[in-house]
């Protein structure tokens, strides 16, 4: 790697905004490391715990390097899909690309400093999902120091397959789709047709059966000594070496696995860059010149179809208008909404059998003694979704530089508060009406059941939106350079994340526990939700309102 790299690196690393935190008040300060510190502990010791009862359950059939296996193949599957964004906006949409072409540099060098700052990026999500689960794995199964080294080098090399290919789609794309002009349909177009190949993926590999006849998979199940790492199919390419090189460590197998993924690893990388020399410069140039759809107008057209509206309501159509327009917000913070359906009903769609799947569903939903249970669930997922999509975490981070123009409103500092907060919840519950309309269609759901859910589930939103705009408000990050960094580089949308973690199991764990009936949990709900929402708007209202106005 020449030093031109390297210096690339340096400075794209030295002038991006990170996860978004910057120094700032003490308190703030403090208030972040108190969240880190109360928040990361407990997400890792849920994903141990996760990790460590499924290898304790493949433990006794012999077959614990499966769960190795799936969750190397899982974590390159969420590099690529996320993969697409980040290659689309640091390769293309970033604002240092026109300060960087007219530079003596070639091609291939701008490729491989960007692709090594969007991996050094991906680390961040290699080592929630595959450290956790590389050391539960050593520990339960006693592995030795061979394999923590191996894990070290796999943990290095993981997210170059999955971003070469993302890498790979997008450069493709840009080249000869003759899109440069509309720069917006095109993020929208890669980020849609990376999600779908990679749901369309994860279908056809569930539908992949080995080649081995029923009583052969037995017999292998029986053998135990992972014999079902070798035959299972691969979830994404390259992960299936890795895992051998981590579940094999200990003998020659390991080392031929580990030389195959480390030689597939590099060649992917010196590929990318090779295709990026002919192809990066012809789809970059032209990028800074914007299209335009605007249209002249009369006056009297203009006036005759403005409106009056309440400030409230137009500057939530505001807010509103702005995340669909924008790819990066469409996809990551409106998209995702109504892709949680799509990913409960995936495994559904890819069992073997399909009819007994939604029959059991079907009686579970229908039995009146478990409507309790089936509403404390609904309440949960519109937590875990509203606090997922990124809306409300990142309100005032969207803001970005323009941040000053807010205050020069004719409108106040709370209703453009309360503006941000409905359009949080507007989204969230057009997500929660498709769900609901699909467990009425698909699984048979009593109506009275979906009203409630519909009926409760602002209550969940509101609070997730709150607490998602009061980090946000504490903490904003107003100093990136493209719009990917306001929401998937945004530390606060993952304490808020985090936050809806931690409250859904909570909602959901004491009902089935308790085993409470559907009155008593519409009541435990309405009125504990209704509690915190109040407590958490008058701080929003209060303090909320006070540190807007210093900012």
């Amino acid at each position: 790697m020449n030093r031109k790299i390297l210096s690339l690196v340096r400075v794209m690393l030295r002038n991006s905004t990170g996860l978004g935190i910057k120094d700032g008040k003490r308190s703030t300060q403090i208030f972040l490391i108190v969240m880190l510190a109360l928040t990361v502990p407990f997400m890792l010791i849920g994903i141990v715990a996760l990790f460590s009862s499924l290898i304790g359950a493949f433990m006794q059939i012999g077959q614990a390097g499966l769960v190795l296996k799936l969750g190397i193949g899982i974590n390159s599957a969420i590099i690529f899909i996320f993969g697409i964004f980040y290659v689309m906006s640091s390769f293309y949409f970033s604002s240092d690309v026109e300060y960087l072409l007219p530079l003596p540099l070639k091609p291939w060098e701008i490729v491989s400093a960007k692709l090594i700052v969007v991996i050094i990026y991906e680390f961040i999500v290699t080592g929630v999902l595959y450290l956790p689960l590389l050391f539960t794995y050593g520990i339960r199964l006693g592995m030795g120091p061979l394999y923590y080294v191996y894990g070290l080098i796999v943990f290095v090399l993981l997210p170059i397959v999955p971003l070469a290919l993302a890498s790979f789609l997008v450069m493709l794309i840009m080249r000869f789709t003759n899109l440069k002009r509309h720069k917006d349909f095109l993020k929208v177009l890669a980020g849609m047709l990376g999600l779908f190949v990679g749901l369309g993926i994860n279908m056809l590999l569930q539908n992949v059966s080995t080649d081995l006849s029923p009583e052969a998979l037995l017999e292998m199940l029986e053998s135990g000594s992972n014999s079902l790492v070798n035959v299972i199919p691969d979830i994404f390419p390259a992960a299936g070496w890795a895992s051998q090189a981590l579940v094999y460590s200990s003998s020659l197998k390991g080392l031929l696995n580990l030389i195959l993924f480390v030689g597939v690893t590099l060649g992917a990388y010196g590929l990318i860059t090779a295709f990026g020399q002919v192809i990066y410069l012809k789809g970059a140039v032209g990028l800074s010149e914007a299209g335009s759809s605007r249209r002249n107008k009369a006056i009297g057209q203009v006036v005759e179809k403005s409106r009056s509206r309440s400030a409230l309501l137009s500057y939530c159509l505001v807010e509103i208008r702005l995340l669909v327009r924008t790819p990066i917000y469409f996809l990551n913070c409106v998209v995702m909404n109504f892709l949680w359906p799509l990913f409960l009903l995936i495994p559904l769609l890819t069992s073997g059998d399909q009819a007994m799947a939604f029959d059991e569903i079907t009686r579970v939903i229908s039995n009146p003694e478990n409507a309790g249970i089936v509403l404390a669930a609904a309440f949960a997922m519109a937590v875990f979704m509203g606090a997922s999509n990124g809306i409300s975490s990142s309100a005032m981070s969207r803001e970005g530089e323009n941040i000053y123009v807010k205050k020069y409103l004719p409108v106040s500092y709370i209703v453009q508060l309360n503006a941000k907060l409905l359009s949080a919840m507007l989204i969230g519950f057009a997500a929660i009406l498709v769900l609901v309309l699909l467990c009425i269609i698909l699984f048979k759901m009593p109506l009275f059941l979906g009203l409630l859910m519909l009926i409760t589930s602002p209550l969940a939103l509101l609070f997730v939106s709150l607490t998602g705009l009061m980090i946000d408000l504490v903490n904003p990050n107003f100093t990136w350079d493209n719009e990917q960094k306001a929401v998937k580089q945004n530390i606060n949308v993952f304490f808020n994340v985090i936050i809806g973690m931690i409250m859904a199991p909570l909602v959901i764990v004491p009902t089935i526990i308790i085993k409470w009936t559907l009155a008593s949990t519409l009541a435990i709900l309405c009125i504990g939700f209704l509690v915190l929402d109040i407590l958490m708007y008058s701080i929003l209202a209060t303090r909320g309102v006070k540190i807007f106005s210093s900012i």
